[in-house]
C-alpha cells in the first residue's frame, strides 16, 4: 500500500530538513559556516510555516536575533592583562553598563508588565514552554544574601593584588581562580600544574564516553576563544554538539568542562525517534541540576588524581571548588533578592539604589549597574540556585539506591559514581523527553521500583584516550 507509506517518508524528510536548518542556525550563531551553502537565515524565513507548525518559531527568531535584544555591554572584560590593565578594562565595562542602565530598566519593566499573569515574568526568557512543576520550584527558591568578601580576599592573597576595591574590579578574575594555586612551580613539578586544555578535554570526554553519556558515534566539535564563557550548542541532534570554551586553563576549567559535558550528554542522549520539538526543548531546572551533579564529582581529590593532578594541588582545588560554589550561590542569592526588591521600584534611579543596597550586603563593593545588568538573566540564576537543591535530592536518591561510598570513590564519597548500574539509570532518566523529561520526571525515573538497570552495552570500560595534538580554533574532540 504505497499511499500509506509516503506520508511517513515525507514527514521524516521534513523533520530532517528542519533539524539540519536548526543546526546551521546554531553554527551561524557561533560564527561558523553551515552545511548548506544557502544561508540558514534565508532558509528559516522560507520555512516559517513548518517552523510555526512545530512550535519553533520563537526559538528560531531568537537564533536569528529577531527578538528584542537583551541589553549587554559590547566591550569584553579583559581577564588576562596585568592589574592596571584589568582595572582599566573594568572601568570601561562599568561605564558601558552605566550607559545601559535606562535601557536595562526599560527591558525589565516591559517584561514584568508583559508577564503579569499566570506565570512569573522571567518565564518569558525561555523560547519554549517550561514545565509547571519546575516553574513552581524556580519561583519558590530563596537564599540569604551573604557577605562574600572573606572568600574573595582569600582568593586575592596569593595573587598579591592591590587596592581597596580589589574584590570589585577583580571579582571575575578571582572567580576564575587564576591565583588559587599560587606562583607556578618549575616545569615538571606536577603538583603545581593543570593539564593543557586539549589534554583535559580528551580525558573528560573519554570519561563521559566510558560512562555511556556520549554515544560512540556522537561527535564533539570544540570551539576555543579567549575570554569567552563556556557553553554547549546542539548541532544535528543526536549526532554532534558544539562545545565552546575559553582558551586559558584555570582551576574552574575542570568544573566548567564537567558542567558543559553534562549539557552535551543531555543533548546526545535524546532518542532519535522523539518528536523534533521535544529534542530541542529542555527544562532549565533539570538541565542545570544535572550539570551541577556531574560538576560536583570534580570536587573529589580522587577524581582530580585521575586527571594527573598531584595530591597537593588536588587538595587545593577541592577546597577552592567548595568555596566557588558558596561564592556563586551567594551571587545568585543577591540576584534573587534584587529581583524581589525591583518589584517596588518605579524608576531606574530607584533600581540602582536597590542594587546598591543588595551589593553592600555581599561585601564586594560591587558596582550596582553590573548587578542590575545581571537581572536580564534571572531565569538562569534561578535555575542554578534551584538546581543545587534538586542536585542534592538526586544525590540522596542515588545514595539510597547504590550506597554513599566511603570517601575513596572517584566521586569523592559518592559511591554511586563507581557503579555502572547508577550510570545506566541516569542515562535512562536523561533520555526522557516531553512531559516525563522534566526535573520531576527525572526524579520519578530514579524512584521506579524493580531491579537496577544493567550496564548499557555502548559504555564499555576502556583506558583513557591518548592526548590529542593542540586543536585548531574549531575541531573535533574524539
Amino acid at each position: 500500500m504505497p499511499d500509506a507509506v509516503h506520508p511517513a517518508e515525507s514527514d521524516a524528510a521534513h523533520v530532517v530538513y528542519v533539524e539540519d536548518l536548526l543546526a546551521d542556525l546554531q553554527l551561524e550563531r557561533a560564527g561558523l559556516p553551515g552545511r548548506d551553502p544557502v544561508p540558514a537565515a534565508r532558509r528559516a524565513r522560507q520555512a516559517a510555516g513548518e517552523l510555526a507548525d512545530l512550535g519553533l518559531s520563537r526559538f528560531v527568531a531568537e537564533l536569528l536575533g529577531e527578538t528584542a535584544p537583551v541589553p549587554a555591554p559590547a566591550a569584553v572584560l579583559d581577564l588576562e592583562a596585568d592589574e592596571d590593565g584589568r582595572r582599566a578594562s573594568y572601568g570601561i565595562w562599568c561605564a558601558e553598563a552605566r550607559e545601559l542602565t535606562d535601557e536595562v530598566w526599560r527591558w525589565l519593566t516591559e517584561r514584568r508588565r508583559a508577564g503579569a499573569g499566570e506565570l512569573p515574568w522571567w518565564c518569558g526568557e525561555s523560547a519554549l514552554p517550561l514545565p509547571h512543576d519546575s516553574v513552581r520550584r524556580l519561583a519558590e527558591v530563596t537564599a540569604p544574601v551573604r557577605d562574600l568578601s572573606e572568600i574573595a580576599a582569600a582568593w586575592a592573597r596569593p595573587t598579591r593584588l592591590r587596592g581597596s576595591a580589589t574584590a570589585e574590579y577583580n571579582w571575575r578574575w578571582l572567580l576564575l581562580g587564576k591565583g588559587v594555586l599560587g606562583p607556578p612551580l618549575p616545569r615538571g613539578a606536577l603538583s603545581g600544574e593543570l593539564p593543557p586544555l586539549n589534554e583535559l578535554i580528551t580525558l573528560l570526554v573519554g570519561q563521559a564516553r566510558r560512562r555511556g553519556l556520549l554515544p560512540s558515534a556522537h561527535k564533539v566539535k570544540v570551539l576555543r576563544r579567549p575570554n569567552t564563557p563556556s557553553m554547549v550548542m546542539p548541532v544535528r541532534l543526536p549526532g554532534s554538539s558544539l562545545l565552546s570554551l575559553p582558551t586559558a586553563v584555570t582551576p574552574v576549567t575542570v568544573q566548567y568542562l564537567q558542567h558543559e559535558l553534562a549539557h552535551l550528554a543531555e543533548h546526545a542522549l535524546r532518542p532519535a525517534d522523539a518528536p523534533l520539538v521535544e529534542r530541542w526543548t529542555f527544562d532549565p531546572l533539570r538541565s542545570e541540576g544535572w550539570a551541577l551533579l556531574l560538576e560536583h564529582l570534580a570536587g573529589s581529590t580522587a577524581f582530580l588524581a585521575r586527571l594527573g593532578i598531584g595530591e597537593e594541588t588536588a587538595a587545593v582545588l577541592a577546597r577552592f571548588y567548595a568555596e566557588e560554589e558558596r561564592f556563586s550561590r551567594g551571587l545568585m542569592a543577591a540576584d534573587l533578592a534584587l529581583d524581589t526588591d525591583l518589584a517596588g521600584c518605579r524608576t531606574s534611579a530607584e533600581a540602582l539604589e536597590a542594587a546598591s543596597a543588595v551589593a553592600a550586603a555581599t561585601g564586594l563593593e560591587w558596582a550596582p549597574e553590573l548587578l542590575l545588568l545581571r537581572q536580564t538573566r534571572v531565569l538562569h540564576w534561578r535555575s542554578y540556585l534551584a538546581g543545587y537543591a534538586w542536585r542534592d535530592t538526586v544525590r540522596a536518591e542515588l545514595d539510597a539506591r547504590f550506597g554513599d561510598g566511603d570517601g575513596n570513590s572517584c566521586g569523592g564519597g559518592d559511591g554511586w559514581a563507581d557503579r555502572d548500574e547508577a550510570w545506566a539509570l541516569l542515562r535512562s532518566a536523561l533520555a526522557r523527553t516531553g512531559p516525563t523529561g522534566s526535573a520531576a520526571g527525572f526524579l520519578d525515573a530514579l524512584r521506579l521500583p524493580g531491579p537496577t538497570p544493567p550496564h548499557a552495552p555502548h559504555a564499555p570500560h576502556a583506558p583513557d584516550p591518548e592526548p590529542e595534538p593542540e586543536p585548531r580554533p574549531h575541531e573535533e574532540a574524539r
